[in-house]
């Protein structure tokens, strides 16, 4: 059993040293971390087999050997430049054995390929068998068969492109390869050659990864069909027969490299992978494909909506992205699967750049009825995010924003267009149920919400719907609490009256919102300012329409307090283990909560289940006992977040009922207008 160059020279530097640490091994190999691990698993096996003890770590030492390997026996191990097949490796070995080799398989088969003992191979078949089992397929062994799968063919299929694309786009690629192929290599090069030109014929270029899949897929398609492994029909194909795509694969699979007899499906199998394939270069023209250029387009303008940046040259975006959505579309619409090795490092490093173009691609998905995979999806991120640094806009130095509306969806949205109409340099993520924001993934820096939040990020309270005045007020309080500075409204009118005298405006409203954006802009690039505290409400913010109830009489003290808390629970700004908590409080602390006759006010911890500061009230025509000699039809729930948000709102509350008559006059009001009036005027007065 031998090594392969690299981890040979791994394995020779730990014989001479230990390393400190990980990085530090990157640093002295030129190797990636990903590149180490491979190495440092392929040399423990070497170890393993020549009966040393494995590479350890310790933190005082980093990574060294325990055992001192003789020179003489290295030198002659490492110089044969022979490889050692890690756990994985063997894994593909023996899988793609089994699915393509026409002769009977056993045990010693898969030792001679892979260089290990009886027993290795014996716990690989089995992880195998298990991983098979899980795809719905099964290996078994015969004396006269050998080791063989069976099950349904597609599955088959699926597992031997995964299989290649895993092999193909490993670093040891062609060690394994020829362990399967290296007696067709020539068949599988002429193969290849047959794609190139149908490249040109069709005036597309693959990637080169992609042509090197599609030359091995189709040689071992010709294995496959020759021991007998053939698709059943799929009408959904029958169309491609039409194609120039199709007559080529036909007039490909008709030369000597191909030996078996291909079916229309299985020809039609070949065309689906070649239009479905990734390309670099598609002459196709995107104007005779409407209905693809009119999706692309609605998808980019969404994006420039989203994210309120304005894309140039997108006729050339366009046609990019139309050399990536073609192939992509059939491969998501036929099931054909496909890996993108840069998804996980796309949504990592560019979060919000990827959930905004997410959240473009539903047009798209609805329009064609499809639902597009993450990796998928990652590639028009980095066609989008491409396209933007080469414009030079940048998205990741823009503030972030998601909006809180308890409201229903059409007021919601109403909101959320309203304000990134509004602040335009603001980078708007998501509208989002209070609830919801709680398990949000994504970072952001501020909350518009139409209800108190518990946030650590700049929160900024607005009323669902916006009137002029509310606009004008809270861009002024965007302005002055992130960056200290307001700009005046008559400096845009200025603005355009003079711009006008000078210049003939197309588009008036437009330019008015350019210059709002850029003096926004400037305002934040050159201002530091801290931002404030917002805020804490008053009585009347938190006791409006929506959490006010007029009931004529409950059963219990308990349905009297789940009852009072269902607006918020319903708003989402309580959970149902708030109202669960409140209620076994009372019971275990007794009717500490009535806090003047007729009045309770009950509540629990904020950790117990709140999510944002809220309040809500329940009147009762009959009273309803906490006790034998605690009557109440007055019921405020409160919902603390913190532990002084909620206080200005509770002390106009107490000075409020500290006036018996205000509690009468509560209790004959007949309608929310009328409570409303009541809680209005104390919220109105400075009590703090």
């Amino acid at each position: 059993m031998f090594l392969d160059e690299r981890s040979a020279n791994l394995l020779k530097l730990l014989q001479y040293s230990s390393i400190p640490s990980m990085s530090e091994m990157e640093d002295q190999t030129g190797l990636t971390r990903r590149q180490i691990q491979y190495s440092l698993g392929k040399v423990n096996d070497w170890l393993q087999f020549n009966n040393y003890a494995l590479v350890q770590y310790k933190k005082e030492l980093g990574y060294f050997l325990p055992d001192q390997i003789p020179e003489d026996e290295i030198s002659v191990k490492l110089t044969k430049r022979s490889y050692v097949f890690s756990e994985k490796d063997r894994e593909q070995v023996i899988y793609l054995m089994i699915l393509l080799s026409q002769e009977s398989l056993s045990v010693f088969h898969f030792q001679s390929a892979t260089g290990v003992s009886r027993n290795t191979v014996l716990n690989d078949l089995q992880r195998l068998k298990e991983l098979a089992s899980g795809m719905g397929l099964t290996i078994q062994y015969s004396k006269q068969s050998g080791y063989i799968i069976t099950g349904d063919s597609r599955i088959k299929r699926f597992v031997i492109e995964q299989l290649l694309y895993e092999v193909l786009n490993s670093p040891n690629s062609q060690m394994i390869t020829q362990c399967i192929w290296s007696e067709f290599e020539e068949r599988i090069t002429a193969v290849h050659q047959k794609l190139e030109t149908i490249e040109k014929q069709l005036g597309i270029m693959f990637t080169d990864e992609r042509l090197d899949e599609l030359a091995y897929l189709f040689f071992s398609t010709d294995q496959l069909i020759g021991k007998g492994e053939e698709l059943e029909q799929d009408p959904s194909w029958l169309p491609f027969a039409e194609t120039k795509e199709y007559a080529l694969i036909e007039a490909m699979i008709n030369t000597a490299t191909f030996q078996s007899n291909w079916s229309q499906t299985e020809k039609l199998y070949a065309t689906l992978h070649l239009v479905s394939m990734n390309r670099t270069k598609d002459r196709s023209p995107l104007r005779d494909d409407q209905v693809f250029r009119e999706l692309l387009q609605q998808v980019t303008e969404e994006f420039e909506r989203l994210t309120f940046v304005h894309l140039q040259d997108k006729d050339q975006l366009y046609e990019q992205l139309y050399v990536h959505f073609k192939p992509a579309f059939y491969r998501i619409k036929y099931g054909f699967p496909h890996v993108n090795p840069m998804m996980e490092r796309v949504s990592k490093i560019y979060p919000e750049l990827h959930h905004l173009t997410r959240k473009s691609l539903k047009i798209l998905e609805k329009e064609l009825g499809i639902e597009l995979p993450e990796d998928e999806a990652a590639y028009f991120t980095i066609y989008f995010g491409g396209w933007l640094q080469r414009q030079g806009t940048r998205l990741d130095d823009r503030k972030k924003a998601i909006v809180v509306c308890p409201h229903g969806i059409g007021v919601s949205n109403i909101l959320n267009y309203t304000l990134r109409e509004l602040f335009p340099t603001i980078l708007f993520l998501d509208v989002l149920s209070v609830r919801d924001t709680a398990e949000y993934p994504l970072d952001y820096d501020l909350v518009f919400s139409s209800v108190y939040l518990n946030t650590e990020a700049t929160l900024f309270v607005v009323p669902p719907i916006l009137e002029e005045r509310d606009k004008q007020k809270l861009n002024k309080q965007v302005m002055q609490e992130l960056y200290g500075y307001t700009v005046p409204d008559s400096d845009v009118d200025g603005l355009m009256k003079l711009i006008s005298q000078y210049a003939t405006i197309h588009d008036p409203k437009q330019l008015e919102k350019e210059l709002q954006a850029a003096l926004y802009t400037q305002a934040a690039g050159t201002n530091t300012h801290a931002v404030k505290e917002a805020e804490k409400p008053v009585l009347g913010e938190l006791l409006t329409t929506q959490t006010l109830q007029l009931k004529q009489q409950v059963a219990t003290w308990q349905e009297a307090i789940q009852l009072a808390a269902s607006p918020l629970v319903e708003l989402g700004t309580v959970k149902e283990q708030y109202v669960t908590a409140m209620i076994e409080s009372i019971e275990k602390n007794g009717p500490y909560v009535v806090i003047t006759p007729l009045v309770a006010i009950p509540h629990a911890r904020p950790e117990e289940g709140v999510l944002s500061l809220s309040m809500s009230l329940l009147k009762l025509d009959q009273a309803v006992d906490f006790a034998p000699d605690k009557p109440v039809q007055l019921i405020i729930v409160l919902a603390a977040a913190d532990s002084d948000s909620h206080l200005r709102a509770l002390i106009q509350l107490t000075t409020l009922l500290n006036e018996p008559a205000n509690i009468e006059k509560m209790l004959e009001a007949t309608d929310k207008e009328q409570l409303l009036e009541i809680i209005q005027t104390y919220s109105k007065e400075e009590t703090e």
